[in-house]
């Protein structure tokens, strides 16, 4: 059962209870595991920025129902656990967890940070009691915001590099990571598209843009004290793009360390010899896929470069067999 009641603030009181009624915690256990429910109480139903912690954490409450205080007024004696296991999974989408695991405190609460990975879209979250069929809650988060970061010598996109890919109508975000003040302008515009100015940003302080032309728009940094101020590009495509993931798979007793997957030649990136990349924004259309710097001694099974299709509105997954000697 998946428990969505809303409460306002952490101190809100579980039971209606006068003095006569007994106020206590109930410990953990195998029993108290199995009879305890969740309750969300902060962090369902937030957007954020990719790559950046949602603002609130996700925070649940294990309680467990006693029994009658008071059978005339139906009052309930219902309780905090404390020092239940939680076990935090993510679902659905692209994120990290502060810890798996955590344990309710004296009030029965227990949370975990989540972080978006460098893609836009949804995130589920899941709680769940340890133990056989433990009470479970359910998270539902969303990144809706390309975050890209300003340091002192380079912008920092999600997938990393100073370059980025959206679709149209996305939101982009710069934020001032550096002490001194930086700015993020654009130098050259796709026609039709609109010239950009953040004015200047200090410390962590954020400027938006949204495109709303297709096309290439390239910026820099008019603040920069760098012999070459630091640059970058956002390419916009139209809606009618997909999403294309990547997979490592390597074998034997001498792996390569790393990859680089190439898109058509021009875009790339890293990936480790057990790993995925996901490229957010491709046409939907034929891409060539290739997997590069690949040690002597390792061998890429099936074709490479390879020619995989992408479908609007989807993710398709192509995977790189590596087998080193």
């Amino acid at each position: 059962m998946v428990a969505t009641v809303s409460l306002i603030g952490l101190g809100l009181s579980l039971g209606a209870c006068d003095d006569n009624d007994p106020i206590y915690g109930v410990g953990g256990g195998a029993e108290a595991a199995a009879d305890a429910q969740l309750e969300i109480l902060l962090g369902d139903l937030q957007n954020g920025r990719t790559s950046e912690a949602f603002s609130e954490p996700l925070v649940v409450r294990a309680v467990q129902n006693l029994g009658l205080v008071d059978g005339v007024r139906g009052t309930q004696n219902i309780q905090p656990v404390e020092d239940l296991q939680i076990d935090w999974t993510i679902t659905k989408g692209l994120a990290t967890l502060s810890d798996p695991v955590s344990f309710t405190d004296f009030d029965g609460i227990a949370s975990v940070t989540v972080t978006p990975g460098p893609l836009l879209g949804d995130v589920e979250v899941t709680a769940t009691i340890a133990g056989e069929d433990g009470d479970l809650a359910e998270f539902s988060l969303r990144a809706t915001v390309f975050l890209i970061e300003i340091l002192i010598d380079r912008f920092e996109a999600p997938l990393g590099g100073d370059s980025i890919e959206v679709v149209l109508g996305d939101t982009i975000e710069w934020v001032n990571r550096d002490a001194l003040k930086h700015g993020v302008m654009s130098i050259s515009e796709p026609d039709g598209g609109l010239s950009f100015s953040s004015g200047d940003l200090g410390n962590s302080q954020r400027y938006r843009f949204v495109p709303k032309v297709e096309g290439v728009f390239e910026y820099e940094d008019p603040l920069s004290i760098q012999p070459a101020a630091p640059a970058g590009k956002i390419s916009v495509v139209g809606r009618e793009v997909g999403a294309l993931k990547v997979v490592t798979n390597t074998t034997g007793e001498n792996p390569d360390l790393a990859y680089v997957v190439t898109i058509n030649g021009v875009q790339s990136s890293a990936i480790g010899p057990a790993d995925e990349v996901t490229f957010p924004a491709l046409r939907a259309t034929a891409q060539a896929v290739r997997l590069v710097e690949v040690q002597p001694n390792c061998t890429v099974a099936g074709d490479n470069p390879r020619s995989v299709t992408v479908i609007a509105q989807d993710t398709v997954t192509t995977t790189f067999q590596v087998a080193c000697d």
